[in-house]
């Protein structure tokens, strides 16, 4: 089979709108973790989000349905009879944001990452949101502090032009049904006096007020996302080279390995270990070997694909994972690592270096990242022992029979 093609990984890989780093749990001041299954709402993935949102409207509305049925909402300020269709523009909202939730949940158990779901959920709030601020009064506050802690939610969970599009959905709804005055939505004593130079005047006083504070709430959130994805990289990212770290590494192979499992397709692992590096910081000191860790890294990073991952496994060793690829595949993706490795010197020095690689191919197998790792150690072990700068792999019956155990 060797590698996959760009084609056949995006059958398995979708386009993020949200970039999904690990979950990290929420924690007191003192260090006790807070919901930990919920984790932090900008690591969530689109799916997550969505389903977030959904349930969020689907209780609230199922609520306000509540209310209507019981006579009114307190926001209201005429009986809940005077609008008939009320009722029913609620059913309607609770069966769309319920195929939302729907839609969300079934993505999160196929890991997909939909963009359109997420221009659904960002339309559906925003009109649900317009229909809303119509039935309470075009310019009543209760349906304008929805609209404002609608677009912060929006602004936390979506893309900076996604909340734009529903914010300017919600503004062409109400200014529309203002001047359209819908009966079948409310009575006309909401609507009175509404002509289309007072609903100049009401929407520029509205939307320059909330404008105001939304901007001064999206700056606190851009310092809270800038803080958080700091954060991450800290907790991810092996700061000498660049790579991702240990920690990382072994998170990124679970969720690989559990794909292969489902998938049935092939997963690869490549350990690299440099030959002879602790005579490179013996002969030139240690910041020359700080300087061939970072150069080795760069190359083994520059000859895969972006779906794959080169980690720091530890001291001077590397792991590779590479999705969709067996092992005829991962061999010729470590013989050309190596090629590289071999034929460029460190920079500013005459240093080359070497490694030595084994490698490990799971098909669907159950066994845990921890067998596969080890098989591909005993194919570095014996790299090594053949005489160093080579690639060994680890012969299948070796990883089936550790993953049937």
């Amino acid at each position: 089979m060797g590698r996959a093609s760009p084609a056949d990984l995006g059958a398995l890989t979708f386009a993020s709108i949200a970039t999904p780093p690990d979950r990290v749990p929420w924690r007191t001041p003192g260090g006790v973790v807070r919901w930990p299954r919920l984790g932090n709402p900008l690591s969530w993935k689109v799916a997550d989000r969505c389903y977030a949102i959904a349930i969020l409207m689907l209780v609230s509305t199922s609520l306000l349905a509540i209310s209507t049925v019981a006579g009114g909402w307190p926001f209201l300020s005429f009986p809940a009879e005077q609008s008939p269709y009320m009722l029913l523009a609620q059913c309607i909202s609770l069966a769309s944001w319920g195929a939302i939730a729907l839609g969300a949940r079934i993505a999160r158990r196929l890991d997909l990452e939909p963009r359109a779901l997420a221009i659904a959920t960002v339309t559906l709030y925003a009109v649900t949101l317009g229909g809303f601020t119509l039935v309470t009064g075009p310019f009543a506050s209760p349906g304008w502090i929805a609209y404002l802690g609608g677009a912060v939610v929006g602004y936390v969970m979506f893309p900076r032009w996604l909340v734009l599009v529903g914010m300017v959905v919600y503004v062409v709804i109400v200014a529309g049904g203002a001047l359209l005055h819908p009966s079948w939505l409310a009575p006309a004593p909401v609507f009175a006096g509404f002509d289309v130079a007072s609903m100049i005047r009401h929407s520029v006083a509205s939307l320059s007020v909330f404008a105001l504070t939304f901007l001064v709430i999206a700056w606190i959130v851009d310092r809270w996302r800038d803080r958080e994805a700091r954060y991450q990289r800290l907790a991810s990212i092996d700061s000498l080279t660049g790579l991702t770290n240990r920690r990382r590494f072994f998170k990124l192979a679970d969720q690989e390995l559990a794909r292969s499992r489902r998938y049935g397709s092939p997963l690869s692992v490549v350990l690299v270990d440099l030959d002879h590096f602790k005579r490179v910081n013996d002969e030139h000191g240690h910041l020359v070997g700080d300087q061939a860790l970072a150069h080795a890294a760069s190359i083994l990073a520059r000859e895969v694909r972006d779906v794959d991952t080169v980690a720091r496994y530890g001291g001077e060793e590397f792991a590779i994972l590479l999705p969709m690829t067996d092992a005829i595949g991962a061999r010729e993706v470590a013989e050309r690592c190596a090629r590289q490795l071999a034929s460029e010197a460190v920079p500013a020095t005459r240093i080359r270096i070497t490694a030595s690689m084994g490698i490990a191919c799971a098909e669907g197998h159950s066994a845990p990242i921890e067998e596969l790792l080890r098989a591909a150690d005993t194919a570095l072990y014996r790299a090594k022992e053949a005489g160093r700068d080579r690639v060994e792999v680890a012969s299948p019956s070796r990883t089936e029979s550790r993953s049937e155990t």
